[in-house]
């Protein structure tokens, strides 16, 4: 894959030290970051689209108190198999930047979010990519459920969209628990976003909604988060130059650092 600015900021992300000490001011830099790998094979399996994964990061700049500025590189990988039996066909890259403020358990997300999707060994004339100015709320359910998992809710307008017309999103997700015992435990996970479009002879559509419905095993350290999972999930805009709904299992893996953002969902683009 090509060296863009997008894998070199992905790059420099996953390599930061943290171990900056906090100023006497009590603003620390660099406090935390929580990486983010995924990996999953699709049922049925297609020529274009036979495995996903993910790679990316969550940081934490600057940290002051209840505020920090975070930035969150993600990259999203499509194989298939029309030519070898792994073969890139498409990149999504997702960056987002944005400031978290806490209120007690709860986090308050203003965000700016920019989407760039690429197809791979092939010619691409048309620019495809979206960028999202929202806020996000998101937090952990309460201490007295027992239940590890959390909620979130964001709600964002397009400043720019090229190619799929997105004019709006909202999005809501959840994880939790519902089985657990010690750093062990059954969950289930939701996530659905809607968005709103302009209808072109390319993407002939007005709204679109994407669903993922996930259930698994995950394991918890103080250093990581391990699962295993088998998901549905209903997709639009699956290809990256014209419309394309699909309809799918998945069957994978997630890792995540100890600080990861909460609930567990995918950073659909």
């Amino acid at each position: 894959m090509a060296i863009t600015l997008p894998s070199i900021l992905l790059a420099t992300a996953l390599l930061v030290p943290l171990d900056e000490p906090a100023t006497e001011g009590g603003t620390r830099y660099l406090s935390s970051m929580a990486p983010h790998l995924e990996a999953a094979r699709y049922d049925p399996a297609e020529a274009d689209f036979a495995w996903v994964g993910w790679i990316g990061a969550h940081l934490n700049l600057v940290e002051n108190g209840p505020w920090a500025l975070y930035f969150a590189p993600n990259v999203e990988s499509v194989l298939g198999h029309r030519v070898r039996s792994f073969e890139a066909v498409q990149a999504n890259y997702s960056l987002e930047v944005g400031i978290h403020r806490r209120f007690s358990r709860v986090r308050f997300s203003p965000f700016f979010h920019h989407v760039s999707r690429h197809i791979l060994d092939r010619d691409k004339r048309q620019a495809v990519d979206w960028n999202f100015l929202g806020a996000r709320l998101d937090g952990p359910w309460p201490e007295k459920w027992n239940r590890r998992g959390a909620f979130a809710v964001s709600l964002a307008g397009a400043t720019l969209a090229s190619a799929v017309e997105y004019n709006w999103e909202a999005r809501a997700s959840a994880d939790i628990d519902l089985v657990r015992k010690g750093n062990r435990g059954l969950f289930l996970l939701a996530d659905v976003r809607h968005v709103g479009a302009a209808a072109t002879p390319e993407f002939p559509r007005s709204q679109l909604t994407d669903v993922r419905a996930e259930a698994g095993f995950r394991y918890w350290q103080d250093t990581s988060q391990f699962s295993l999972f088998v998901a549905y999930e209903r997709r639009n805009d699956v290809l990256v130059d014209r419309a394309l709904l699909r309809t799918r299992a998945l069957f994978g893996f997630r890792i995540r650092g100890p600080q990861a953002p909460t609930p567990a969902i995918v950073p659909l683009p």
